[in-house]
């Protein structure tokens, strides 16, 4: 006995009698194409290995990941450092715990409203969308710079006025690019299953998630490290400022000399040698570094993102088809 051909059906029944042969309609038709489109997907393992676009992908996850996250350790900080020395009476405490809050909303609303949009725009425009962290991060320093530029011939408290602009400029646009982070992650399994197809696209969602689990650790890590270099280069140049307008200031008021670098690094350490102290030191006319401790960082940021951008465009649509049969080979 064989067994018959998938497709074969009898021409006739029992008895005789010719079956009815009807066309399937169309809720039919939808459903199977729904079945085999859940059933249809390249194996994660083919995937990570061996096509171009997962790599690209993990990378575009990772720069975008990395960059969101120096904004969002970053961002609270420049806020209370920078804008709230040149204008206190804005930037208050409540002030800062809202901006905080708005962060967190930017957070829900990315992950809710990119994911309905990536469904118009498709996944890899939307992908391509976040992009625009790249500016807004960018310009972070600038706003800084500015604000204490155009308040600089103002007195403590009187710079109200000048620093609006700068400020919503710098609020708004840290909370956008923040819901480009939640987005990230909303459309990053959408995103897989148009690329690989949905059959195995939780396995391979899990392995991309490692791009997010890397930039966890080399986000906060990067942040860490550069605002360290360029808080001690601050505070090398401000030392030196000081010693050469009067070198026993720092003798007198805490007891080291500069040439006692071990000294200094304690001091430093204990958060007792800052730069707001050495400021008080440090002749008339000199410039606070302040502002300029954050530049590296974002900077950094914004080329990883910048690459990330790059790396998302370069994704090109796989034939599933031809990529399943070469997987059996």
């Amino acid at each position: 006995m064989q067994i018959p051909h998938p497709d074969w059906t009898p021409e006739q029944g029992g008895m005789g009698k010719d079956v009815i042969r009807r066309e399937p309609s169309k809720s039919v038709v939808t459903k199977m194409a729904v079945v085999e489109s859940n059933n249809t997907g390249l194996p994660a393992s083919y995937v990570t290995t061996r096509t171009k676009q997962f790599p690209l992908l993990w990378f575009a996850v990772f720069g975008n990941a990395t960059g969101g996250l120096a904004l969002l350790s970053s961002s609270k900080l420049m806020l209370t450092d920078i804008f709230a020395g040149v204008a206190p009476e804005i930037v208050t405490p409540v002030f800062s715990t809202g901006y905080v809050s708005a962060l967190g909303v930017g957070m829900a609303l990315g992950r809710f409203g990119w994911s309905a949009i990536s469904d118009v725009l498709g996944r890899r425009n939307t992908y391509a969308a976040f992009g625009l962290g790249v500016p807004i991060v960018g310009m972070a320093p600038y706003l800084c710079h500015a604000v204490v530029d155009v308040t600089s011939g103002c007195a403590s408290g009187t710079g109200g006025g000048e620093v609006w602009p700068y400020l919503m400029t710098f609020y708004g646009g840290s909370v956008l690019a923040i819901t480009f982070y939640g987005g990230i992650f909303s459309v990053l399994p959408a995103y897989i299953a148009d690329l690989f197809g949905q059959k195995h696209a939780g396995a391979i969602h899990g392995k991309a998630l490692t791009a997010w689990a890397s930039s966890a650790v080399a986000g906060p890590m990067g942040l860490a490290y550069l605002r360290s270099y360029s808080y001690d280069n601050a505070m090398q140049d401000l030392l030196q400022t000081v010693e050469a307008h009067d070198a026993l200031a720092l003798n007198r008021s805490f007891g080291v000399s500069i040439s006692d670098e071990e000294a200094i690094y304690k001091l430093v350490d204990a958060k007792t040698l800052t730069i707001e102290k050495l400021m008080e030191l440090a002749p008339v006319g000199t410039v606070d570094p302040t502002p300029f401790l954050y530049d590296t960082t974002c900077y950094m940021a914004a080329a990883l993102m910048s690459a990330a951008a790059i790396s998302n465009l370069a994704i090109r649509p796989l034939d599933l088809r031809k990529e399943l049969i070469q997987d059996r080979k």
